[in-house]
């Protein structure tokens, strides 16, 4: 009986476990499950905002195998397997991992490239990627002979459609056409509204403050109300101006617009693997090859157009079968950690 009430609380943990953690987590295990020697994966950077996410790939493992739980890294190692099996027989399948060729090698390339900056991407192939956002890159060999690249990008979560891509303010504001700044102004103007309230000192101290305060007394609950509602607040300003300026393009751009952060075009074969975590705790491998997700779904709809609500700006389109018009994409502006830990924009179909 201790030993089921101790899984219990432990499966209880998993579920509020931090979802990036979580993301990390199987990025390194699918990994590691791929790699030749199952093990983890070789990287070129050790630096992160989060410091658990930061170190070589056996400490970030580590921290987050303890942050988390027995309970919880053993439900995602097997998720994170069942993805691997899957993904190698797309591979195979095919012709990327052709007759008699093997993974050599995978490399955690979290850090991706810029127009600036050499990345990840371009350590290991030794070409710049900059339209490749993959996790991992995946080095096969060609009977001995010769050999290939694949990116791979590891997606982790309850959604059947995941998250394709996080952007910054800057990047939203390029997108969607608004002028440079403005996007930034409502969060500055929310970074005031904190000091009012009385939250000082750095990103990482004023989110120190706020759990704080969580826990605190009826002042300082109070406080973390208006914190976060000021946050929901500005997110939602950030949202409407972005739907605003996003409407205004066609049909033909909001294409290029969707083609841009779910297919953009790679130098090396691209591919999506995710594992669709189920309610019973198991998990449904997806894996698609990334330059064809955008348009098979786009193929669909005709007439898009934009609208916005709290803090989404969604595309619709009309259904080229039934006449309905649906949903087909959606920008979200969300916290990365509450309130004082900055802003970002994530996009799903």
């Amino acid at each position: 009986m201790i030993k089921f009430k101790k899984y219990l609380s432990e499966a209880a943990l998993s579920s509020s476990v931090a979802n990036d953690d979580k993301g990390k987590l199987h990025e390194l295990l699918l990994a590691k499950h791929l790699h030749p020697k199952k093990q983890l994966p070789l990287h070129h950077r050790s630096e992160s905002k989060n410091p658990d996410h930061s170190g070589t790939p056996q400490q970030v493992h580590d921290k987050l195998k303890k942050k988390i739980g027995d309970a919880a890294y053993k439900e995602i190692n097997n998720h994170a397997a069942s993805t691997a099996k899957a993904l190698h027989s797309h591979m195979e399948k095919h012709g990327h991992i052709p007759k008699g060729g093997h993974i050599a090698d995978v490399h955690w390339t979290s850090n991706r490239d810029t127009d600036k900056k050499a990345g990840d991407h371009q350590k290991t192939t030794g070409k710049k990627d900059v339209n490749s956002n993959a996790d991992l890159i995946l080095t096969v060999h060609h009977n001995g002979k010769h050999h290939s690249y694949h990116g791979i990008s590891a997606k982790y979560g309850t959604n059947k459609k995941p998250n394709y891509k996080n952007s910054g303010m800057t990047s939203l504001e390029k997108a969607s056409g608004a002028p440079s700044g403005s996007f930034n102004k409502h969060i500055a103007a929310h970074n005031k509204h904190m000091e009012k309230l009385g939250y000082k000192g750095s990103m990482s101290e004023r989110h120190a403050q706020h759990k704080k305060d969580r826990v605190g007394d009826k002042a300082g609950r109070e406080r973390v109300k208006a914190a976060e509602h000021s946050s929901l607040q500005t997110r939602t300003k950030i949202a409407k101006e972005f739907a605003t300026h996003l409407g205004k393009k066609t049909d033909k751009q909001l294409r290029d617009h969707i083609r841009d952060h779910v297919s953009p075009p790679t130098l090396h074969n691209h591919i999506v693997a995710h594992s669709h975590v189920k309610n019973d705790g198991s998990s449904t491998p997806i894996v698609h090859a990334a330059h064809s997700i955008a348009d098979k779904h786009l193929d669909k709809y005709k007439d898009l157009h934009i609208k916005h609500s709290g803090i989404s700006a969604t595309i619709h389109g009309t259904h080229k079968e039934t006449g309905k018009v649906a949903t087909i994409a959606r920008h979200v502006i969300k916290a990365a950690s509450g309130p004082h830990k900055g802003v970002a924009g994530t996009f799903t179909l």
